[in-house]
């Protein structure tokens, strides 16, 4: 196990303030590598203290063994990827198998990591939601529409909040107890996410949230989080396993009144209906 897996494992125990430690080692292991205690803790925004303090909380004797570790690391991590060939670009007689079992992979990951009290949990919180507001953007996105779709599909009142501070504004000074938000954050830059997401909390609105790390910021608010995909993959290819979890836990939420939902899709039938009779009469009177 490598260094990085052991600061996961135990991540949930940690001080906030070396959670920041922990987050910082995990996605710059090159710059504790080659910084010091000091100039690290500066970087973070912690005292020196704080970064010898994580050290010893993973049962290290201090910043030096803390250098040690990670140096092996990269070096053994640049050994395995030097055998490595990149997929981008190359094409092969098996392609579609090799990317279709990634994403079959990713998705047996994100089952694993699933507590089962937490999904049911949150198929209860958007049952009894008054209005969903779903949180996704960059490359988060695709699975944010989806999302957002499923939920409309049931007759759910749905809003999808824009990547503009106009809606984003509005659509916050909306939301009360009996919201649920649901963030899709499987990004490195999660900025304005966090910012949404600590204003709702402040209104006591129920969060949910699927990111693509046990260590993500953003699960330090939400209520219910979930982690998608497999370790170290990048946004766009963990949202195959986020769309899974969606569709689970929307088939989950229909299963609190099976006929009430039922009736949304029969009623979506009639209209599909309805409006491919409209069309074909429109074609003939051409």
């Amino acid at each position: 196990m490598g260094f990085c897996d052991e600061v996961k494992k135990r991540f949930i125990r940690l001080s906030r303030g070396q959670r920041k430690v922990a987050q910082f080692v995990i996605e710059n292991p090159n710059v504790v590598a080659t910084h010091i205690a000091s100039e690290v803790g500066k970087i973070i925004g912690v005292s020196e203290s704080t970064v010898i303090r994580f050290c010893y909380a993973m049962d290290l004797s201090g910043y030096s063994e803390l250098q040690d570790r990670i140096r092996k690391d990269l070096l053994e991590s640049k050994h395995v990827s030097a055998g490595e060939q990149l997929s981008i670009g190359k094409k092969h007689e098996y392609l579609f198998s090799e990317i279709m079992n990634r994403d079959v992979t990713s998705i047996l990951n994100t089952i694993q990591c699933i507590d089962a009290e937490s999904f049911e949990k949150a198929t209860i919180y958007l049952h009894e939601a008054g209005i969903i507001y779903t949180l996704g953007y960059r490359q988060c996105a695709p699975s944010t529409c989806y999302l957002t779709s499923m939920l409309e599909n049931f007759g759910k009142k749905v809003t999808q909040i824009k990547f503009n501070v106009e809606d984003i504004v509005n659509q916050i000074n909306r939301m009360d107890t009996d919201s649920v938000l649901f963030v899709i954050a499987l990004d490195s830059v999660l900025e304005d996410i966090l910012t949404i997401v600590k204003l709702a909390k402040n209104k006591k609105v129920k969060i949910i949230a699927i990111t693509n790390s046990s260590i993500s910021p953003v699960r330090d608010y939400a209520n219910i989080s979930f982690v998608a995909g497999a370790q170290k993959q990048v946004a766009l290819e963990a949202n195959t396993a986020a769309n899974s979890l969606v569709h689970a836990l929307v088939e989950g939420m229909t299963l609190h009144n099976r006929n009430y939902y039922k009736k949304f899709l029969n009623l979506n039938a009639q209209l599909d209906d309805s409006l491919q009779f409209l069309e074909k009469r429109t074609l003939t009177m051409k």
